[in-house]
């Protein structure tokens, strides 16, 4: 089982920075000494189910998703293989830190699409040699080097296109940009033989943060996690955040699937029920 991507500390301190709020105004708020909630954010103390209410309504989450993460009472359910018999996950890492690379196959075209790299070109060109398909596209989902580690390898062995969110500062490439390296906006379509793929820009976590997105998938990036959200930029990259996870990734079918960037695969039905800043 993958484990979930953030722990309690974790979810706790991610809403107290993105309510730009001090350890010492969140504690006295809470009615707590700061040295307890110093020591849940580094995951050293249990929080008790009055804990978790008093820290909820402060920071705005939800008091029975959160002691639910606290107990460890959800996970999400694993797909099955032929549910996602489409779908590549490729498990790499950046040091002991692990990272979700994705690719969408189209199998009667013998076309894919990567969704970020999981650091680890090898991994990627391997699966697709395995698979016996050509890479169209690689995607990317923001420019944080986790996610673009092995970018020119895969370029080079493959010549896909490479999208790159409109919004980010860097590509990951040298000074010089390819052929072939394209930016992509809100709302673009893209073909991948019979399927299609649009992209959702949802900003926060970085500018230009973009999801991908199909008929039954949603590759999330770092903007969506399996009972919690990547960290923001800034209280207001925060609300930003949160406003468009709810409003354009949320409000989809409950049987999409989301696959982040970093934990295990989850579904928007998964998120609505037991993601604690929702």
């Amino acid at each position: 089982m993958v484990p979930l991507e953030d722990e309690v500390g974790d979810i706790i301190r991610k809403a107290r920075t993105g309510l730009g709020l001090t350890t010492g105004q969140t504690a006295e708020r809470a009615g707590m000494p700061v040295s307890v909630l110093e020591e849940i954010e580094l995951c050293s103390h249990t929080l008790s189910q009055e804990e978790a209410g008093s820290l909820a309504k402060v920071l705005s989450l939800n008091s029975a998703k959160l002691y639910e993460s606290v107990m460890g009472l959800w996970h999400p359910e694993e797909p099955s293989p032929d549910a996602l018999s489409d779908v590549v996950i490729i498990e790499g890492s950046i040091g002991a830190y692990k990272v979700n690379g994705y690719i969408l196959i189209d199998k009667a075209s013998g076309e894919a699409a990567a969704f970020d790299t999981a650091n680890d070109s090898k991994k990627v060109l391997d699966a697709l040699q395995e698979k016996g398909v050509r890479l169209k596209y690689l995607f990317l989902t923001h420019c944080h080097t986790d996610h673009t580690g092995g970018l020119e390898g895969i370029f080079k062995a493959t010549e896909a296109g490479i999208g790159i969110p409109e919004g980010e500062a860097s590509i990951g490439f040298g000074k010089e940009i390819p052929r072939g390296v394209f930016y992509v906006k809100d709302d673009s379509e893209f073909s991948l033989g019979q399927k299609k793929i649009r992209s959702v820009v949802i900003a926060g976590h970085t500018q230009g943060s973009t999801c991908y997105m199909t008929r039954n998938y949603c590759f999330s990036g770092d903007t969506l996690f399996a009972g919690s959200v990547g960290r923001a930029y800034s209280p207001e990259a925060y609300r930003d955040l949160l406003h468009s996870l709810q409003t354009r990734i949320l409000a989809l079918n409950e049987g999409v699937y989301i696959f982040p960037g970093h934990g295990p695969v989850t579904t928007v039905g998964e998120e609505i029920r037991h993601n604690p800043f929702f």
